[in-house]
């Protein structure tokens, strides 16, 4: 791993400066580069995908352990420095786009693979929700984000934290805040602290629920307007009051609940009743 100062020399060199809007802060703390490595428990037969290879902060340790890694880094002057003056091992491919353009189900076929990605706030979302989507090729998932998504993600009904997103990531994984992560362990230092997530693959759904779908626009719609009671943040020109009382009594749901204190099963209660 790099030093503050090994990598204020580089970028003096390479003429690389850190975006602060795209989240580029690169991970100085070999203690902590330590323990991530310790809780993805990889080994040879693994493939994993490295999603922001920076300077190649985790990509050499992930290669030594993993039997191949996907390294992919949006970055061209960041891609360039890690071809030309941080020669990355044999059995590390390195990609330069963006992840969310990535096929991940093409690059492996019937084996599973280990995701792992120091994420910047602004695209943490659309990228949890394109590893939930393509699930099928995925074992875990490991991610370091910002606490205050980590601890959204991991929030049950009742907390002011939980939310739409809550909701999706819980049905289809069971996250874990394994450790935080403070803002010093990275140069250039973020404002805020940082979490160490695991997103394990659920093998079943945790409720049975007829539509998905449906079930996810009903979320959606509940949380549009989260101060209001449920009732009123499903009632629109579409849906009479009525109709969603009537929905909401035959789900056994209080009408007057705030959208953040109803559970996963609460929701497919209500999706199953809806029509």
């Amino acid at each position: 791993m790099l030093t503050k100062t090994e990598l204020l020399n580089l970028w003096n060199e390479y003429g690389f400066r850190p975006v602060k809007r795209l989240g580029q802060n690169f991970l100085i703390d070999k203690n902590i580069e330590e323990k991530i490595l310790a809780n993805l428990g990889l080994n040879s037969g693994d493939t994993v995908i490295e999603i922001g290879a920076g300077f190649g902060e985790l990509t050499r340790s992930l290669a030594e352990i993993a039997g191949k890694v996907f390294a992919i880094e949006k970055d061209r002057t960041i891609v360039r420095i890690l071809k030309e003056a941080l020669r990355l091992p044999s059995n590390v491919e390195l990609l330069e786009q963006d992840f969310l353009d990535f096929d991940i189900a093409g690059r492996v076929r019937g084996k599973k693979m280990v995701v792992y990605g120091n994420l910047p706030y602004y695209i943490t979302s659309p990228i949890i929700e394109k590893l939930i989507d393509k699930r099928a090729a995925i074992e875990t998932i490991y991610l370091v984000v910002q606490k205050e998504v980590a601890e959204r993600i991991v929030a049950g009904p009742g907390s002011k934290e939980t939310g739409r997103l809550s909701l999706y990531v819980q049905y289809y994984t069971r996250p874990e805040i394994l450790f935080k992560i403070s803002k010093n362990s990275f140069y250039p230092a973020p404002e805020v602290e940082s979490a160490f997530l695991k997103l394990g693959m659920r093998k079943t759904n945790p409720v049975s629920v007829k539509d998905e779908a449906r079930m996810f626009r009903i979320i959606k719609k509940a949380y549009s307007q989260r101060r209001k009671t449920i009732a009123n943040s499903l009632t629109d020109e579409n849906l009479k009051k009525t109709a969603t009382l009537a929905f909401l009594k035959s789900a056994k749901i209080n009408p007057n609940s705030r959208p953040e204190t109803l559970s996963l099963k609460d929701f497919a209660r209500l999706t199953n009743v809806w029509d």
